[in-house]
Formats: structure tokens, C-alpha cells, sequence
């Protein structure tokens, strides 16, 4: 699974890249017409594959945090 998320970052990654380089219009005026109708019939799947990435990890993240479970970290006064 390591290598899957090695993947997932490089991939967030360059497309944060490409999204700070090149405007939509940018895009749009200078991609050749097979990458721009391949985006355009890619995107939807992609775009919903990431909106439920997005709302599991909102769910989870929207919820009471945990404590953390570590005897070394906990704080039992001050020692002196």
C-alpha cells in the first residue's frame, strides 16, 4: 500500500504543477483536442473516485478526535 500512496502524492503533486503553471482557459486554448476530450470523458470518474475519497476522510476527520495512545507522552505532573 506504500507504493500506492508514493503514487497518490506524486500524482496530487504534479497536478498541483500543472494547475499553478497553466490557467483552465490556458488549457483549454493551447492542449491538443485528444488530450482536452480525453479529460473531458475521464474527469467525471476521476472527479467522483476523489469526491468519495474526500467525504470518507471528511466524515472521519469531522468527528471527535481520539486520544493518543502513548504512556511516554502522557503527562503525570511536574517532576522536581
Amino acid at each position: 500500500m506504500e507504493a500506492n500512496a508514493d503514487s497518490f502524492l506524486e500524482l496530487i503533486h504534479q497536478f498541483e504543477d500543472f494547475t499553478d503553471a497553466v490557467s483552465p482557459e490556458q488549457a483549454h486554448a493551447e492542449l491538443d483536442e485528444t488530450t482536452l476530450q480525453l479529460f473531458w470523458m475521464q474527469w467525471p470518474q476521476m472527479s467522483a473516485w476523489a469526491g468519495s475519497l474526500w467525504r470518507l476522510l471528511s466524515e472521519e476527520l469531522s468527528g471527535p478526535s481520539s486520544p493518543h495512545i502513548d504512556p511516554e507522552l502522557d503527562e503525570v505532573g511536574e517532576s522536581g
